[in-house]
């Protein structure tokens, strides 16, 4: 059963996706205003679920940030991608955090193949994954994003594929169950 204070949280991070996925598709940008105030919110939610359930909220908005630190610097997800994805990995708390950003690689691969296919790039695309650092999922999507870009030089608009991964997560935290990664 789901608790109120969660169905707040998911509402929360999903009209933040929805407002971050226009502004990307729009602007390229995720901007602070959004994501900034979603990570310091995410703790604040969490603590009505007690004090553990909001210092693992921290906790996770440290660790994605950390993690996030070196995707962005390896070109792979913007800096307001990794906020945005930060704050509704917290905001699904622990252990649905896992399921957000697995599902957030995954849909990340499919947008980045979409795009490559869309502006005729896929064949560009392929030859340059690599297989050392296809050799997790997350992996096999952050790595056709990285190529999707040195494609064209060009983002794809991240946001889109978090919110969907974000929804996904959430149908299976609710109404699909099948969808689980983690148990």
């Amino acid at each position: 059963m789901i608790s109120t204070p969660h169905t707040v949280a998911f509402a929360v991070a999903g009209a933040a996706c929805a407002i971050a996925a226009y502004t990307d598709l729009a602007s390229r940008r995720v901007p602070n205003a959004l994501t900034l105030p979603l990570i310091a919110v995410a703790p604040l939610l969490a603590a009505f679920d007690g004090v553990q359930a909001a210092l693992a909220a921290g906790a996770i908005v440290v660790v994605m940030l950390v993690l996030g630190t070196f995707v962005h610097a390896a070109g792979v997800l913007g800096g307001g991608d990794v906020k945005l994805l930060a704050g509704v990995a917290a905001l699904a708390g622990f252990p649905a955090c896992i399921d957000v950003v697995l599902y957030c690689a995954l849909c990340g691969g499919a947008l980045a193949v979409a795009v490559a296919a869309v502006r005729g790039e896929f064949g560009a695309v392929v030859s340059r994954l690599r297989v050392g650092v296809t050799t997790t999922l997350a992996g096999r999507s952050l790595a056709l994003g990285a190529a999707a870009i040195g494609a064209r030089g060009t983002r794809i608009p991240y946001a889109v594929a978090i919110g969907a991964g974000f929804a996904l997560a959430v149908a299976g935290l609710t109404v699909s169950p099948f969808l689980r990664i983690v148990q």
